[in-house]
């Protein structure tokens, strides 16, 4: 009972448990059988047999209750003791001794193991045969009396087989049982690594499985079915009950797409199914929805799960949700790329933009285009009202130009209150191109010219507009914002509100410009400008006035045309320097004149940016008592377009200057404005009659009927006429035979230096 207590895990505790429980039975059975075998003992006063039962019994006592024996001495004084008893009984008792040292040896095999059993059955046989020979101990075998040598031979041998078989079958079995106890021990410490391993990998699966589920980043896992709207959810963590809004039985045999939609990039989701179908890694940003439909951005980062034989049976997603690193590199996008008012691209994006559109068309031949659009008089409005009205108006101008192209063109601010518009692909033939890039320019410009509404207030504005087609040969971005800005220039100085296509020579033309305006303004100090006249002349030929005009004799360029070098001073402003000299030399022409006796008036041309000068007045007056001339000579030439603006302030100006002497001439009437109201309001003395009316006359029936207007009207208002560009005698005589007051033209002077002329002309009178 005590054996099948013993622990397995050590088999030498086995052993020593086994000795004890032996020593136990052997001192209680020992005991019990002493007691009679004493009694008897004494009654038959064998004394002997007490003392050894006595000793006996007192030596198994000290072995079971000692502690200070090894198990082998242990065994050994247990066997000694047996073996003792039954040497005894062989020599006082007789058969009975036989029982004892038949246990011996089993009792060795049982406690140290077949080699020492096998001595201690060596030590029963020598023992049986010596003693029982030398002692002639009579253990009631009757044969061979007469041989006790073989008789002892024989009764050692039976004995001895007998005793050897149970030792040897005793050892056997315990071999086997101490075999069977290792390998149990063995089986048994197995099992343990593995419970102690099983437990290791159950707290590390705990441990991962608690990360897991606190982790602030999703974790799903799918199965590996991808067929069927799979792969399917199998396990979903905390993360991402927080993020979506999803429970965990809810999101459970679904699939990864329920967190797709509208806006999700659909490029992005069949990268994704293209990559699990194919069982490998793949990482993407993607915009996912939670349960709410609300969007928020996730970083995924998806990989295959393979067992042992490398087959794929799951997948797992780590998904991070990155909504305020998009939000911060949008924002910082938008400052880098994006005007801050507007919300438009600025000139950063557009040039990019730019650079791949004319790449795009460089590659496919269809014609894109690029408009420069800039607000006329704005810095008015700016002024006026302050930069809040006039970021206003900024964007409501980017609002209505959105409103007008497609989502493939790109509207862009690139400063102040300048605009680029690129449109895309137009048509692959230029002529077409340029038809729809034109619509569209007058589409802007209709959008910008009707009113704003700005805090309740209307605001009028229009807008110039330049245009460039693309692409062009060895054409790049910069080129192109260059020739839109020289187009818009070029609206502008057509008098605003217009739209103007580049053409190939403008960029010389603008170069050209440049320099012709830089050398312009060194004429003056150089002397390379002079005064040439012309005279007008009466029915009879005889000269009764004369315009001065001025000529420009480069020293590098040679003469210049006065049609390309009056424009450039107008729009300079180098005109009011020039205006003043002029007015300076014709002071001088008029002293030359009178002095050679001719008593005619000069006309000069004053330009309106000259007369509208504030202290033009005050120059007229300080050249005329500079030089001792008479206003009552010079003839101011004037265009129409200087009664456009401020008249009141012009009729002003045109009286004081007329209370000096000065008279007003209307220069090319009838080609500007159609308004007549002025000639009645203002202080004029005539009108020339342009060149291009004169040129249709007598064939023309249109240009006589005009230039019988201008007369007839003329005279209606108590005017003089001057009929400009005659050439022919045919031209003359029509004047003439309608009452015209002088002509002027090649046919009487080509426009001369005033001193040639004078050299070759004969005084009259006024």
């Amino acid at each position: 009972m005590r054996a099948q207590r013993l622990p397995a895990r050590d088999l030498q505790f086995w052993r020593d448990q086994m000795l004890n429980a032996i020593l136990s039975v052997a001192l209680v059975l020992g005991t019990l059988t002493a007691i009679p075998s004493v009694l008897m003992a004494i009654r038959d006063s064998l004394y002997s047999i007490v003392l050894i039962d006595v000793l006996a019994i007192s030596w198994l006592f000290v072995l079971w209750r000692g502690h200070f024996l090894s198990f082998s001495a242990k065994s050994w004084n247990f066997l000694f003791i047996v073996y003792g008893v039954g040497v005894f009984f062989l020599f006082k008792v007789g058969p009975v001794s036989q029982i004892y040292l038949m246990a011996v040896p089993v009792l060795t095999a049982l406690l140290l193991g077949l080699r020492s059993a096998v001595f201690v059955l060596v030590l029963n046989a020598v023992t049986l045969i010596s003693v029982g020979y030398a002692f002639d101990i009579d253990l009631q075998f009757d044969r061979y009396h007469d041989q006790p040598f073989l008789r002892w031979i024989i009764i050692t041998l039976n004995f001895t087989f007998i005793s050897s078989v149970i030792t040897v079958s005793c050892a056997v079995l315990l071999r086997r049982l101490e075999e069977s106890l290792r390998k149990q021990l063995q089986i048994s410490l197995s099992l343990q690594e593995e419970q102690n391993s099983l437990k290791k990998a159950n707290e590390e699966l705990r441990l991962i499985s608690a990360a897991v589920e606190n982790l602030n980043d999703m974790v799903m896992i799918t199965d590996n079915n991808l067929q069927e709207d799979g792969p399917h959810l199998v396990f979903v963590n905390k993360a991402f009950e927080r993020s979506t809004g999803y429970s965990r039985a809810e999101a459970i045999g679904r699939n990864l797409e329920m967190l797709y939609g509208p806006n999700s990039d659909i490029h992005e989701v069949h990268r994704i199914r293209s990559a699990m179908s194919t069982r490998h890694a793949i990482r993407s940003e993607i915009i996912s929805y939670t349960k709410s439909q609300e969007e928020f951005w996730l970083e995924v980062d998806i990989r295959p799960i393979n067992d042992q034989q490398g087959k794929c049976t799951h997948y797992v997603a780590i998904e991070r949700d990155i909504t305020d690193r998009k939000k911060a590199e949008l924002d910082i996008y938008r400052l880098a790329f994006f005007d801050v008012l507007t919300g438009l691209p600025n000139r950063r994006l557009l040039r990019d933009r730019m650079g791949v559109q004319l790449a795009n068309a460089q590659r496919t031949g269809n014609y894109s285009a690029v408009l420069f659009i800039d607000l006329d008089h704005f810095k008015t409005i700016n002024d006026a009202r302050g930069h809040a009205t006039g970021d206003l108006l900024l964007v409501e101008v980017a609002s209505r130009l959105n409103q007008l192209l497609r989502e493939v063109d790109t509207v862009a601010r690139i400063g102040g209150d300048e605009f680029v518009v690129l449109v895309d692909s137009l048509d692959p033939h230029i002529e077409v191109a340029g038809k729809l890039a034109l619509t569209i320019a007058e589409k802007i410009r209709h959008a910008l010219s009707q009113d704003f509404i700005l805090n309740g207030q209307v605001y009028s504005s229009s807008c110039s507009i330049g245009v460039s087609l693309m692409p062009k040969a060895v054409q790049k971005a910069d080129d192109l914002l260059r020739e839109s800005d020289t187009a818009m220039y070029r609206a502008k100085s057509a008098g605003r509100n217009q739209i103007a296509f580049f053409e190939g020579n403008m960029q010389i033309e603008v170069e050209q410009r440049l320099t012709l305006e830089r050398d312009l303004a060194k004429a003056l100090e150089q002397n390379e400008l002079q005064m040439v006249m012309q005279a007008q002349v009466n029915k009879d030929a005889q000269a009764v006035g004369a315009e001065l005009l001025m000529r420009w004799n480069s020293k590098t360029r040679g003469m210049v045309s006065p049609a390309l070098f009056i424009p450039l001073a107008e729009e300079s402003g180098l005109i009011v320097k020039i205006g003043d000299w002029v007015l300076s030399e014709a002071c001088t022409i008029l002293k030359r004149l009178h002095a050679n006796g001719f008593q005619f008036p000069l006309s000069i041309n004053v330009s309106p940016k000259q007369f509208r000068q504030k202290d033009f007045v005050e120059k007229v007056r300080s050249i005329l008592e500079q030089h001792q001339v008479s206003g009552e000579y010079l003839i101011f030439e004037v265009t129409e377009g200087l009664f456009i603006d401020n008249l009141p302030e012009t009729i002003s100006r045109m009286n004081i200057l007329a209370d000096l002497g000065i008279r007003f001439s209307i220069d090319d009437f009838g080609t500007g404005y159609s308004s007549l109201n002025y000639l009645k309001r203002l202080p004029l003395y005539e009108l020339k009659i342009d060149k291009s009316f004169v040129q249709d006359v007598p064939g023309d029936a249109n240009g006589m009927a005009i230039v019988v207007s201008i007369l007839s009207m003329a005279k209606q208002f108590g005017l003089k006429v001057v009929a400009e560009g005659v050439e022919t005698i045919e031209q003359a005589n029509y004047l003439i035979e309608n009452d015209c007051d002088s002509m002027q033209g090649f046919l009487y002077s080509r426009p001369t230096a005033p001193d040639v002329w004078i050299a070759n002309q004969v005084p009259s009178a006024a």
